[in-house]
């Protein structure tokens, strides 16, 4: 019984630490709607290299991740753009309004 009560709270603590870990999603915003808030920084996240038709979601996850990262609660998208017929990138710019 013991060792199940040490195990249940160890379990217990590394989910604490995980849910801890994870960053939230910025929102969606427009220019307007971030006026009152602070500029992080512009961020952009890359499809990579590949075949890959679907590239635009992939380039948002990832600047939305850096955004996150550096505690964007919110996010402007400033461009999208192909670089081949697979590939391209997002660029968005980083805000806090606390949430």
């Amino acid at each position: 019984m013991p060792r199940t009560l040490a195990f249940s709270a160890y379990v217990f603590c590394l989910a604490l630490l995980v849910a801890s870990a994870v960053q939230a999603k910025p929102d969606v915003a427009t220019p307007e709607e971030v006026q009152s808030c602070r500029f992080i920084e512009n961020v952009s996240g890359s499809s990579g290299y590949g075949k890959n038709a679907g590239w635009m979601p992939i380039a948002k996850s990832k600047a939305e991740r850096k955004a996150g990262s550096l505690g964007a609660t919110h996010i402007v998208w400033t461009s999208m753009r192909s670089t081949g017929a697979f590939n391209g990138a997002a660029e968005a710019r980083a805000y806090d309004c606390q949430r």
